[in-house]
């Protein structure tokens, strides 16, 4: 497909005059009239409702400033035709199209599809709104809880689409934390602080948006919902993946290519897993501390700002300004002047906040005290470490103790011994383990309707399956 063609062969062409800052306000207010949330479906896409829309965006002070000249008055009629020319501007390069209204038959006009497309950009480039970033993962869990129930593989399909856009959410903000961080830069290069803009941030964006994404609404929370779900997928016997497969492949035949002879079912399902993975472990810890680097370099910055007072009003400021702007004989004469000032200062250290202990180098180190080695220190260390490794589980060693009781069969995890606890801790991390990157090559963990309890927890039951033939695989090839 050619994009520019016509009637787009310089559809780009509005936003590169003057007024381009009032184009893409009018292509903002009007994805936002058509197709945002409050969108008015009952009224057409008229000329004089386009018209109406730019006037709105020529009333802003700013945006007036870039399409007219300061300083000059303005008639309603010039003010018209200036709207008028954008909307010709527009309809000519292909973001508005003439459009015949099928009910009345009246002329009217409607975004392009490229024009919906890059305006909805524009729309999307507004940071004033909140916006949930984790709906991606949400929609996720949904449409796989959706594909279980009703087994319609264009749920899975769903499933798949949104879980790829689950690092892009992520990354969204992790360069809007960069985009900040230069922010601060910048402003500090200009000897001010961006106080504004981070009270700004603190109040309307963290408070409402990234507190609940990473507590409440967190993307950890439905990575253990999908994982589940995805089990459960998995779990379909070979008849109904069969099935499924085969719909798969009629709904998307760019899977055949993809799956490279494996079940397509399967494949969606190691792919989403792998890019919520992705998520969780890579792109959310990389968020974190991305938020925490512009914390620090703002906090940095405004402790600089507070002890230095180098503003443009402070008697440092001056003294710079006047160090910068005046001539060869005007610095001379100034450096003379805070020279004889400071020559009779006394340099000291505040009080209260640094203490200096003074140490006397010649002074012999003390003498250590002889290492005693006996009984009781020897059972002292010895307790100290059983202590600390007590509940240190690996995956590799929880899985060895589930191993002898996987041999006889598939068995869940209420028939476990329970009889102290290390065998608690054990069955607490039994699914864990199985899940892990070593245990999923001949473990499988299939959640029950059944809960379980005993005297130290109680909990969802699971069902453990070994594959036996990995196992022996694994033995005989020596990585077990």
């Amino acid at each position: 497909m050619l994009f520019f063609t016509p009637p787009r062969e310089h559809f780009f062409r509005p936003l590169t005059h003057e007024n381009r800052e009032l184009c893409a306000a009018v292509l903002r207010a009007l994805h936002e009239r058509v197709h945002g949330a409050n969108a008015d479906y009952a009224e057409a896409l008229t000329r004089e409702v386009v018209l109406e829309v730019v006037l709105r965006a020529l009333a802003e002070p700013n945006l007036r400033a870039l399409a007219f000249a300061p300083g000059g008055s303005l008639s309603a009629e010039e003010e018209r035709a200036h709207a008028g020319e954008l909307l010709r501007k527009l309809r000519d390069h292909g973001w508005l199209e003439d459009y015949r209204d099928p009910i009345d038959l009246k002329p009217t006009l409607k975004l392009s599809r490229a024009g919906k497309a890059f305006s909805e950009t524009f729309a999307n480039l507004d940071d004033s709104r909140t916006k949930t970033r984790q709906r991606n993962m949400r929609s996720a869990r949904k449409a796989l809880a959706a594909f279980k129930e009703a087994g319609d593989v264009d749920e899975l399909l769903d499933a798949h689409e949104f879980a790829s856009r689950v690092v892009q959410d992520l990354q969204d903000d992790i360069d809007y934390f960069r985009h900040l961080i230069q922010s601060l830069t910048r402003e500090a290069l200009a000897q001010k602080v961006a106080w504004s803009e981070f009270n700004e941030f603190i109040e309307k964006r963290f408070a409402r948006e990234y507190a609940v994404r990473l507590v409440a609404d967190s993307a950890e929370r439905h990575r253990g919902q999908i994982v589940e779900a995805l089990d459960e997928v998995r779990a379909l016997d070979g008849e109904v993946r069969a099935q499924v497969d085969g719909r798969l492949l009629q709904r998307a035949p760019w899977l055949e290519q993809e799956v490279q002879g494996r079940s397509p079912m399967l494949w969606l399902a190691d792919r989403i897993e792998s890019m919520v993975e992705a998520a969780c472990g890579l792109k959310l810890p990389m968020l974190r501390a991305e938020m925490n680097n512009y914390v620090r370099r703002f906090t940095s910055l405004l402790r600089q700002a507070l002890s230095l007072d180098y503003g443009a009003e402070s008697a440092l400021g001056r003294t710079m300004s006047r160090l910068k702007e005046g001539s060869e004989e005007a610095r001379a004469a100034l450096m003379d002047i805070l020279a004889v000032r400071l020559a009779t200062s006394e340099i000291r250290l505040p009080g209260g906040v640094l203490r200096w202990t003074l140490r006397d180098r010649e002074a012999s180190p003390a003498e250590l005290a002889p290492l005693a080695v006996d009984k009781a220190s020897r059972l002292e260390a010895a307790m100290r470490r059983a202590e600390a490794e007590a509940f240190a589980f690996s995956d590799h060693a929880v899985l060895d103790g589930l191993l002898p009781y996987l041999y006889q069969g598939p068995l869940t995890l209420a028939a476990l011994p329970v009889r102290n606890a290390e065998e608690a801790v054990r069955v607490l991390h039994a699914v864990g383990a199985a899940r892990s990157a070593e245990g999923r090559r001949f473990l499988h963990a299939r959640k029950t309707s059944r809960r379980m309890e005993n005297e130290f927890f109680a909990a969802d039951d699971y069902e453990l399956e070994a594959d036996l033939a990995a196992i022996q695989r694994a033995l005989h090839g020596g990585e077990a």
